[in-house]
C-alpha cells in the first residue's frame, strides 16, 4: 500500500495536521499499516508538491503555528483512481517462518519455546483487536469498512494461532518428523 494514498484517504474524511495524522494511523489502521511521524511528514511534503493537498498555516499565540493539510480536487481524483485500480502483487516477508523453516537444528524444547512465543504474541494481538472492536462500534459507513479490516486482522491472526497450536500438538505428540526423537531414529535424514 502506498503511504501517500493512505494519507489521502484520511484527508478525504477531514483536514489533519501531521501530528493528528499519526494519531489517526495509530488509532485505526495500525493493525495492518503503520507509519512513523517522520514518514508521514516526508510523505505530506511529497503530496503537497504533487498538488494533491494544500497546507493551511494556522497561527497560534503561545505555540508554534500549525500546518493543517487539506485534500485538493486533484487529490480526490488520485485517491479515486487508486481505490479503483488493481494492486500489484506483494511479496510477504515473515521472519518467524524463516526461523521455523530452519528449526530442525533445535531441540524439541527449543522448538516448543519458539512456537509458544509466537502463540503468545498472536494472543496479545488478538486481545488488542478485541479491545479495538469493543471500543469502536460501527455507526457510520466509514466505520463499518474500518471494522471489516479489523475483522480481517482478527481472522488471519486467529488462523495463525490455530496453525501454531496445531504444530505444537504435533511436536508434543512426538509422532511426526517434527519430533527430534523420531528424526534421530531415522538418522535425521529428510
Amino acid at each position: 500500500m502506498s503511504l501517500k494514498h493512505a494519507i489521502l484517504g484520511f484527508l478525504s474524511f477531514q483536514p489533519f495536521t501531521g501530528y493528528d495524522l499519526k494519531k489517526a494511523f495509530d488509532n485505526s489502521v495500525r493493525h495492518f499499516w503503520s507509519a512513523d511521524q517522520s514518514q508521514i511528514y516526508r510523505t505530506l511534503d511529497q503530496i503537497v508538491e504533487a498538488g494533491w493537498t494544500e497546507v493551511e498555516l494556522v497561527e497560534q499565540a503561545t505555540r508554534p503555528n500549525r500546518k493543517v493539510y487539506h485534500l485538493t480536487e486533484a487529490g480526490r481524483v488520485e485517491l479515486q483512481r487508486w481505490l479503483t485500480a488493481p494492486l500489484a502483487h506483494r511479496e510477504e516477508h515473515e521472519p518467524f517462518l524463516v526461523q521455523l523453516f530452519f528449526a530442525s537444528t533445535l531441540t524439541d524444547s527449543e522448538v516448543e519455546a519458539l512456537l509458544e512465543r509466537e502463540a503468545a504474541a498472536a494472543r496479545e494481538v488478538l486481545a488488542v483487536y478485541d479491545q479495538i472492536r469493543q471500543q469502536h462500534p460501527a455507526t457510520t459507513r466509514p466505520q463499518a469498512f474500518a471494522l471489516l479490516t479489523l475483522d480481517y486482522g482478527i481472522q488471519s491472526t486467529q488462523a495463525h494461532l490455530d496453525w501454531i497450536e496445531s504444530a505444537l500438538t504435533q511436536l508434543r505428540r512426538g509422532d511426526t518428523l517434527l519430533s527430534q526423537s523420531n528424526a534421530l531414529s531415522t538418522g535425521g535424514q529428510s
